[in-house]
């Protein structure tokens, strides 16, 4: 039995996932320079580099769109 209280997972395809990622990263960096608080500013610029690390992530392991479509 699903509890309600559990978030949904949401499921996307690579190329959706990475551009979701770069928009949550952009967000944290408009955060970080907004932020008049040092351990805040910290906290968001931390988040940039991990959604940015996740993108890097996603490029080596999705399929390149050409070699695909070439095979």
């Amino acid at each position: 039995m699903n509890d309600p209280r559990e978030p949904t997972a949401i499921f996307r395809s690579g190329p959706d996932e990475c551009a979701y990622l770069r928009r949550r990263a952009a967000d944290h960096r408009q955060l970080a320079e907004k932020s008049g608080e040092a351990h805040a500013r910290s906290i968001h610029l931390r988040l940039v580099q991990l959604y940015g690390d996740r993108v890097r992530l996603l490029d080596l392991v999705l399929p390149d769109q050409h070699t695909a479509q070439r095979y």
